[in-house]
């Protein structure tokens, strides 16, 4: 049986829902009060009920209780997490979930006897980043990889959906123009959040992913305005892009989301997918065809 924690989530539902059509027999964790239901409605989310209505076998718990997750990873061969605290409050931190929730859920693991953990990271996490996200991820990859679990982790770049989904689709709906900061012109590995589902199913079986980790991303890098551009060449009309100088608040996104732009365009980042493409055997998605399916589709 394979444990998915962080199955309400966007990319936790789609593995979900793909190890499921596998025919595998997957448990989901699932807080009390999970915030799910009205976070799908955003796209941003899985409802636990459609996830157990298609055959999945629901535990209740969370990655601050330790009891929880030990009750949670008893009988399972697999774990997959895709959980984190970006879209949380409260008690749920990333120092309670992103670092110690996660090794939590590592040290239940190998205490039930748990076979491969596959866990999902970021590109370019280090635990001297001044993100503490970032920081917390990087901690993670040593706790796993020290623990003596068979593990994957995944370490894709920035999420088309949730990035592009509010810095080009938030004005859109309003009608307003779409604000990048300094030029926009920083290339960035983007990645579609159904590509990082695919290689979390085939991490399951694939012998290649074995105590590997795997970076993911699109067939090249972009920048913001390139995004923009395509996205209105998809939807046959040209955005209006507003540029803002660096530091500014953006209008209308997350101010985490608005404060991590202008850090967008302090650096550049890229990921060669032709040989991971081959070992795997998943083509990575363009711009232009996941712009196509999101705002059209």
């Amino acid at each position: 049986m394979i444990l998915v924690v962080g199955a309400t989530g966007l990319l936790g539902g789609m593995i979900t829902q793909q190890l499921l059509q596998q025919g595998n027999s997957v448990r989901i964790l699932v807080r009390h009060n999970s915030p799910a239901t009205e976070m799908a409605k955003q796209g941003l989310g899985t409802p636990a009920q459609t996830l157990i209505d298609a055959g999945a076998q629901p535990v209740y718990g969370d990655l601050k209780d330790r009891a929880s997750l030990d009750a949670a990873c008893a009988g399972i061969e697999t774990v997959i997490t895709t959980a984190n605290s970006i879209l949380r409050g409260g008690e749920d931190t990333i120092e309670s979930v992103d670092l110690q929730g996660t090794q939590n859920l590592i040290d239940a693991a190998k205490t039930a006897g748990v076979r491969h953990l596959i866990y999902t990271s970021a590109d370019g996490v280090d635990i001297n980043h001044p993100n503490p996200f970032y920081q917390a991820k990087a901690a993670c990859e040593a706790h796993l990889a020290a623990s003596g679990l068979d593990y994957t982790i995944l370490k894709p770049g920035v999420f088309m959906e949730v990035w592009i989904g509010a810095v080009v689709g938030i004005p859109l709906q309003a009608g307003q123009p779409v604000t990048l900061v300094g030029k926009g012109n920083h290339q960035h590995a983007f990645v579609s959040v159904g590509d990082v589902a695919k290689y979390a199913v085939t991490a399951v079986s694939h012998a290649a992913a074995r105590n590997k980790a795997i970076r993911i991303a699109g067939p090249v890098s972009y920048t913001w305005t390139e995004i923009v551009e395509t996205t209105g060449q998809v939807l046959g009309q040209s955005l209006p892009i507003n540029y803002m100088p660096m530091g500014e608040t953006v209008p209308l996104i997350p101010e985490m989301m608005s404060s991590m732009l202008s850090g967008f365009e302090t650096y550049e980042s890229g990921i060669d997918m032709n040989e991971t493409a081959s070992i795997y055997g998943i083509q990575p998605t363009p711009l232009a065809v996941f712009a196509e399916r999101f705002f059209k589709g």
